[in-house]
């Protein structure tokens, strides 16, 4: 496990004001200087074209132009297009996020002695994504970061307030025209994760929004394209774009806002070249096709490193905001933080990982043996894990996952829910064999 210095990706302001009017984020722009005078493209190709009459030749069309002169070929420029297609796309699934809390701040005398406290308000930003929608009744479910929408150090540490900003409507976010009131149902710091709901939104009913579709697919490989899109120093929705620089590491997060206290998560990370910035905690994080690979939660805090940003999986993402929506809508939500999710009894760990290259799909992978460690639920020290078996409590398939990295059991075990079985497929003294454990309550336990 590598302990990184990183910082959350949200935006945290102090602003009194930020309900009772607008947030003029205007003169972003040339603040330093007027803009320069660049010309475009377009501009390029008509005054090409223009010399090509000049000499009596033909005009070229824009694709023509394109392969001509900017060494694009035909192949290039339609992927171009349909990567551009996918990130517009997905700014219709996006929406920004200002989730407000009220805090108590000391106040001191000349003397720096403690006189009193005083009580203000104060918002972070970040991003969210759409993850289902039902437009004719204006509801839907948002998945974000739990620290967008966490403050330890406020009166009431899940937001009082949260609102969400499609793309376009995030420029003032003016709450009074067009903020669509959410509230959150689901929220564990131990996954950085929050579930938020709308329900009947007049907004959200006559937009444009869809739900963007997580990729099924549990693992990742390096090199693949992706974009991130998200809501970077509150400016509202943008789009970077670039490749999983790695498909899987682990990293430590400080999560409080408070320098006494000693907060600290370790998290399963993508790592990405894409320009994460802060207010992008909560926004997706898309392949070329428009799946959702992953959700935004970090950078490197490093002023040495250059884009090294970090997304959760979504393999992992799409199973816990699935287990969230199941535990509210059997429990509702009392407002803290944290998770009901099962465990294994016995314990496991992997052993040193195997790199082979696939010569069908023309990638590097990584292989580990995940080998039992402590014995329990008939698991045996030395059991080589196979495969592992989700069965519903009508005896349906619900996964039924090969096991060749460990964070695939960590992930699966996620789908399971009290009663369900779990059928784990062990390698043991050379022969295979299935292991049927039945999960009642004692395998449940509450994660923060």
């Amino acid at each position: 496990m590598k302990k990184i210095s990183a910082i959350i990706a949200s935006l945290i302001l102090s602003v009194a004001v930020l309900f009772s009017g607008c947030i003029s984020l205007s003169g972003v722009d040339g603040k330093d200087g007027k803009d320069g005078k660049d010309a475009s493209i377009y501009q390029i190709y008509e005054a090409v074209n223009e010399e090509r009459v000049k000499e009596g030749l033909e005009e070229l069309t824009f694709l023509e132009f394109a392969e001509q002169y900017l060494s694009y070929d035909g192949d290039a420029l339609a992927e171009a297009d349909s990567l551009q297609a996918s990130i517009n796309r997905s700014l219709k699934t996006g929406v920004s996020i200002a989730a407000s809390f009220t805090v108590q701040t000391p106040v001191y005398n000349v003397f720096g002695q403690v006189t009193g406290t005083k009580t203000e308000r104060e918002t972070y930003f970040g991003a969210g994504v759409i993850i289902d929608i039902d437009k004719e009744a204006g509801n839907a479910y948002v998945v974000t970061n739990c620290h967008v929408i966490y403050n330890d150090a406020a009166v009431k540490p899940i937001a009082e307030n949260v609102y969400l900003f499609l793309y376009g409507q995030d420029e003032n976010y003016d709450v009074a025209s067009c903020g669509i009131t959410a509230k959150v149902i689901g929220a564990s710091q131990s996954y950085d994760i929050a579930l938020l709901k709308v329900e009947d939104s007049l907004i959200l009913r006559d937009s444009a929004a869809e739900a963007a579709e997580f990729t099924t697919a549990d693992d990742v490989y390096m090199g693949e394209t992706v974009y991130a899109v998200g809501n970077p120093q509150g400016y509202g929705m943008s789009a970077t774009q670039g490749i999983i620089s790695k498909e899987s590491e682990t990293i430590l997060i400080k999560l409080s806002s408070s320098q006494a206290s000693q907060n600290v998560k370790k998290y399963r990370v993508i790592r990405t070249d894409a320009a994460i910035n802060s207010g992008n905690s909560g926004g997706g994080l898309f392949d070329k096709t428009g799946k959702l690979v992953g959700i935004v939660n970090s950078k490197s805090s490093n002023t040495n490193v250059d884009n090294l940003g970090f997304a959760l999986p979504a393999s992992n993402v799409r199973r816990l905001v699935r287990l969230m929506l199941d535990n509210y809508n059997q429990n509702g939500f009392n407002g803290e933080n944290g998770v009901s999710r099962a465990y294994l009894k016995a314990e496991y760990a992997a052993q040193p990982k195997l790199s082979k290259w696939n010569e069908e799909t023309y990638r590097y992978e990584i292989y580990e043996s995940v080998k039992i460690t402590k014995a329990g639920d008939g698991l045996e020290a030395d059991d080589a894990i196979r495969n592992i078996k989700v069965l519903n409590d009508n005896g349906e398939v619900v996964e039924n996952k090969e096991v060749t990295r460990i964070y695939h059991v960590d992930d699966v075990l996620l789908s399971v829910r009290p009663n369900y079985t779990v059928v784990i497929t062990v390698s043991r003294g050379g022969e295979q064999k299935d292991i049927n454990i039945k999960t009642g309550s004692d395998y449940f336990v509450t994660v923060d």
